[in-house]
């Protein structure tokens, strides 16, 4: 597709080149470079750098048409760039290494006073190393923000060889003179086109620059246009069901929202009534059976055990066969894209098609008809953009904000033109009305209505449009969301690992060093999101196919996919591969093709430029021996991602050049026995991000700590507690620290760790004095926003006034917001946790075991506080709680009040309330029967979701309980409440109701509630239509009038010591029931059309039953056992 590259001089390039001289060309690097005697060749790379920076200043936004050799040329003279800042970076390498090499480890001083070394004054900066002749290492820095480096005192000179020297000054020199002949031939064409059309404008100038994982949770917060599709979508689903599986295909371009009308139907009422079960799996353009099998599997099983190491393909159909057989189900298959392998599809439907019941149904949603007309059995349902009212609504909602808004007659109009264009495409719409929102004001509309279309070229291509966004985006913007295009279709992004990526290639910049790059890096996804090029499922981040096919075709020049066996051409410019290889992770290890993938590698050329590696798929691991080459030859290496064996990371590490590497990701698929921390990698010195899994079985070596730009280690607490003067890596944002009786893990190894975003401390017992602690300097940690202080529990016979000077001298700074303290043995709280100016940002207090703590601070005190959770306080007896979202009150045995100001004041935004095991605890300002009580029942915890009381007998006095206005609430768990008697509740999702020794009634189980607790009408179906979890033990006076399960929904129930009941349960699909009391068992005892799910079905000791309703039973369709045990009077004839 032309258009796409290469039609303008655009500005990355530019800003390639101000990132290269911002980061290297600073006055420490012309120290170093003048001690090893390199100045001259640092002066001449420069002088052309600047030069390169104006020629292509002048030229940003200059049109270059089908100028080839001048495209071609502005190609070489962005590789020359690249090249340039690899030999910088190599050369900031060795200077990195001749500060740390054969230094030994030590602690950073508190005393700064002989002036040994200089700290740098700011934080989030990039800080350096700083010797004097005779000093020893003080700090260690990161390579940070962009890297600036400030020369702060002379370099301990350990000079390069000759050969290293020599090496790097050829290089320089060769890039020295092409990058003045490029940039002299560049200018001089550039001169002779000046007459040719230029932008005229900064706005106009930018415009000139140049899969998906889908859910059937609704992420829209309005469907546009759609109705009509969707009812007759319901019918064709409803009433065209048979005897045989049938297919109904939705056909449509990319865009159009097909996704979200499926969602639509998928969600609506006549469907979840319908259907006994639903299903939704994206298939995307990887068609595996085995693959899609498996993630229909995650439907329909509860267990995930019973299938998830079984890899034989007919095993996994028998396991769908029995979890569906006799089920009414409708599958979701979203985004298929296979059209030709009729047998895999075959397959798949086997077992669907084997469950014996009418009426099943699967919605398949395709952009191409030859899909359609594969899979389909009815006709297909043809998707076209949304009509033209619809559609300006929709359009009005994303470039205005306002479906309604009617302002800017001017706007409107050209919001119209532009709107008519789209051709009713929803994603367009959202993309193109990002855009426009971002600047409401007729020149910027116009100069949108009037840009997109010469990106036009296929009037049925909806990508130009959204390259027109793209084109709209800053330089660093574009070179994030292009990047992407390395990760497989439908790739659930995780934002921290994503922003640590972009930050590994420098893509992230900052110029606020008082602001970490990680907040940048994510305040740059935010922004990805506002203007549609990301959307938010859950707590990922995903892509539209349609943008990540946008993400390939603006990044080919520099990055590339081998995606399976697919032939795709790779250019001699990709600096950053991605190898995908999840289509053959289920298969047996013999059957991977490792001779065609090799050959494919084989044409990976040149790799001595490569930046990134990236492997996606647990069979990748097959490729080790190729990769073990790539990895060799791959000299400039910033990211590697790679799947190994415990036993394998060592040869890897050897392998790699150490100059370069920013982020480096083992992905372990075997690991047994102890592996060992490489020595080698001790030498990354510019790593910023190691992650190895959560095992705890890797041996740190012991230079650890001279990884001295290393920003986020991903791995288990095991390998933080392990790592000797962890106090150099003070680029470290995560820590998990243990305080050892051995000068290399003592506290004040913290002390310059001044990065530091989260920091937890265990051993504190270890400390002695006030002094200690303060060495480790939390106060001056002002990026700190969690932190957990623990002394072990057998510390408990540790002198309270040491712990509480230890605990004093741990001070941290005022921008704290999560605190946590367990196993404090003080018996009073730090004076900096109730002074009004010391943790005056903190959100959330958690106290857990600090047993001799009497008195609670002030909290008024900490105007931000949302969430309190104090646990195991075995001698507080008194607290004052301010307004919160979230209240936890566990094991406090002497604890008597628990207040704080009256009514909506204090309950308004509490979301989470627990109180249990407090038996003294009769105070309690929360459940208080005051004057305003019965005007303000209805408000009463507007928001809680969570409400759990246990063994907390004195803190509800009224016997009737009226929790039915709680609209928000969820789960509910009482125990030990021997005062209630009648009990409302809304619609929940978990009742629990334990030792309620004079509960008579409780809405939803018992028929006619007293008068004052009735439902409002219309809603009395609603009251357990959601709940899952039911448990009821102990409740001697509860009359339960209607059958149970009381929902369809129930996947756990425990029923015992109610007299009007069995004891029953219900776990893992089987139910269990016992009775001394039961005779018949039917459809008055138990619900039997809410147990269709049951697999199995245990009746025992039940002495007097004497029949069971054969017509009752018929509604377990699922049933495959019935066990009967101990029922000497139920005879064959009776039971079915």
């Amino acid at each position: 597709m032309t258009g796409f590259l290469g039609t303008v001089v655009d500005a990355a390039t530019g800003w390639l080149v101000q990132s290269i001289i911002g980061s290297f060309f600073t006055r420490q690097m012309e120290a170093w470079t003048h001690e090893i005697g390199l100045t001259e060749d640092f002066e001449k790379l420069k002088f052309e750098m600047r030069n390169v920076e104006m020629v292509l200043a002048a030229a940003e936004g200059r049109i270059i048409g089908n100028n080839k050799p001048l495209s071609q040329s502005l190609d070489d003279l962005k590789g020359l760039l690249y090249d340039s800042e690899d030999v910088m970076d190599e050369l900031d390498y060795y200077r990195l290494q001749q500060q740390i090499e054969g230094r030994g480890c030590t602690a950073a001083s508190d005393d700064n006073s002989d002036g040994s070394y200089v700290s740098s004054s700011a934080p989030s900066s990039a800080s350096e190393l700083v010797y004097s002749a005779t000093s020893q290492i003080t700090r260690w820095a990161s390579c940070g923000r962009k890297r600036r480096r400030e020369e702060e005192g002379p370099a301990h000179s350990i000079m390069l060889t000759y050969e290293i020297k020599h090496d790097i000054s050829q290089r320089i020199n060769g890039i020295v003179k092409h990058l003045c002949t490029i940039g002299n031939s560049v200018q001089r064409v550039l001169q002779l086109e000046i007459s040719r059309p230029t932008a005229t404008s900064n706005e106009s100038q930018n415009i000139c620059r140049n899969a998906r994982l889908t859910t059937s949770v609704p992420i829209e917060c309005k469907v546009y246009g759609r109705d009509a599709e969707r009812d007759k979508i319901i019918e064709l689903l409803i009433n065209g069901g048979s005897s045989e599986l049938n297919v109904l295909p939705v056909v449509g371009i990319g865009g159009v929202g097909k996704t979200t009308l499926a969602r639509y139907v998928y969600r609506d009422e006549r469907i979840t009534n319908h259907f006994d079960l639903q299903m939704w799996v994206c298939v995307s353009t990887n068609f595996n059976e085995v693959r899609l099998t498996l993630e229909i599997l995650e439907h329909v099983c509860k267990d995930r055990q019973e299938y998830e190491k079984i890899s034989n393909f007919n095993v996994l159909q028998e396991i769908l066969l029995k979890n569906i057989r006799n089920k009414r189900f409708l599958l979701v298959l979203d985004d298929v894209w296979e059209d030709k392998n009729i047998s895999g599809w075959i397959k798949l439907l086997a077992p669907l098609k084997n469950n014996q019941v009418n009426g099943c149904m699967v919605l398949a949603t395709t952009r191409t008809k030859s899909v359609a007309k594969m899979i389909g059995t009815v006709d297909e349902v043809r998707l076209s953009g949304l009509d033209e009212k619809e559609f300006w609504l929709f359009f009005k909602a994303c470039a205005f904000g306002n479906e309604n808004y009617e302002g800017h007659p001017s706007l409107q109009s050209i919001g119209k033109q532009i709107a008519k264009a789209l051709k009713g495409c929803p994603l367009a719409a959202r993309s193109v009305g990002a855009l426009l929102n971002t600047n409401v004001s007729d020149k910027h509309w116009r100069i949108v209505r009037d840009k997109w279309k010469s990106f036009q070229e296929d009037s049925d291509d909806i990508l130009p449009i959204l390259k027109l966004s793209y084109d709209y985006l800053p330089v660093h913007l574009q070179r994030c969301f292009s990047y992407c295009s390395l990760f497989p279709e439908d790739y659930p992004f995780d934002g921290e690992q994503l922003v640590h990526a972009w930050i590994s290639q420098d893509f992230v910049q900052c110029e606020d060093r008082t602001v970490r790059l990680e907040e940048t890096g994510q305040e740059y996804l935010d922004r990805l999101v506002d203007l549609g090029f990301f959307q938010m499922v859950n707590s990922h981040y995903v892509m539209h196919d349609l943008m990540h096919e946008l993400a390939g075709k603006v990044s080919l020049n520099e990055c590339a996919t081998i995606h399976g066996l697919k032939p795709e051409a790779i250019r001699p410019s990709v600096r950053h591969l991605s190898i995908i290889t999840t289509a053959f992770d289920k298969d047996n290890g013999g059957s991977f093709p490792n001779e065609r993938f090799e050959k494919i590698l084989q044409k990976v050329r040149p790799l001595q430029k490569l930046r990134t590696l990236m492997l996606f798929g647990r069979s990748s691991i097959n490729l080790l021996g190729s990769l073990r080459d790539l990895c060799k030859e791959a000299k400039c290496l910033r990211f590697l991602r790679i799947f190994v064996t415990g036993a394998d990371i060592s040869s890897i590490n050897r392998l790699l050049n150490p100059c370069h590497l920013r982020y480096l990701e083992y992905v372990c698929v075997v690991t047994t026995t102890m592996s060992l921390f490489p020595q080698a990698l001790t030498r990354f010195y510019h790593l910023q991000v190691l992650n190895v899994g959560i095992s705890g079985n890797l041996a740190v070596p012991t230079d650890m700590h001279k990884l001295v730009n290393l920003r986020h280690l991903i791995s288990h607490e095991k390998v933080h507690h392990a790592i000797a003067c962890v106090g150099n890596m003070t680029s470290l944002q995560k820590l998990r620290f243990k305080v050892q009786n051995v000068g290399s893990f003592e506290i004040r190894q913290l002390q310059s760790m001044n990065e530091l975003v989260l920091l937890e401390i265990s051993q504190l017992q270890i400390v002695k004095t006030k002094e200690e602690a303060c060495g480790a300097r939390l106060l001056d940690k002002e990026y700190l926003e969690k932190l957990s202080l623990s002394w072990e529990d057998s510390s408990m016979s540790l002198e309270p006034v040491m712990a509480e000077d230890v605990l004093e001298g741990l001070q941290p700074h005022s921008n704290l917001k999560t605190l946590e303290i367990t196993g404090y043995s003080g018996a009073i709280p730090p004076t900096w946790l109730s002074s009004t100016f010391s943790v005056t940002s903190l959100q959330i207090l958690h106290l857990r075991n600090c047993k001799e703590w009497r008195i609670l601070p002030t909290l008024e005190m900490l105007p931000f506080l949302r969430k309190l959770t104090l646990i195991r306080m075995l001698n507080l007896m008194e607290i004052s709680v301010p307004s919160l979202e979230e209240l936890i009150l566990i094991n406090m045995p002497k604890l008597e009040k628990c207040i704080g100001s009256y009514g909506m004041e204090l309950t308004s935004h509490l979301r989470v309330l627990m109180i249990m095991k407090c038996p003294q605890l009769n105070d309690i300002t929360l459940f208080q029967s005051y004057p305003s009580f019965d005007a303000e029942q209805k408000s009463w915890f507007p928001s809680l979701s969570k409400l759990y009381i246990k063994k907390c007998p004195h803190i509800i006095k009224w016997a009737n309980l009226p929790l039915r206005e709680m609209g928000a609430l969820k789960e509910l768990e009482l125990v030990d409440l021997h005062v209630v008697k009648e009990l409302s509740v809304p619609s929940l999702e978990k009742l629990v109701l334990t030792k309620m020794p004079s509960l008579e009634f409780c809405s939803s189980l018992t028929t006619s509630p007293p008068l004052q607790f009735l439902p409002s009408q219309g809603d009395k179906e609603n009251w357990t239509s959601n709940l899952h979890r039911l448990t009821i033990h102990d409740c001697p006076c509860l009359i339960v009038s209607h059958p149970l399960p009381p929902s369809a929904l129930i996947s756990e129930l425990s029923v015992r010591g109610v007299p009007t009941l069995p004891t029953m349960s219900i776990s893992q699909r089987q139910l269990i029931m016992e009775s001394n009391e039961l005779s018949v068992l039917d459809d008055s005892i138990l619900a039997f059309d809410n147990l269709r799910g049951i697999t199995l079905f245990e009746i025992r000791n039940c002495p007097n039953l004497v029949s069971i309703s054969s017509e009752a039973f018929s509604q377990l369709i699922a049933l495959e056992d019935l066990c009967i045990y101990d029922c000497p009077n139920l005879s064959m004839s009776n039971i079915m």
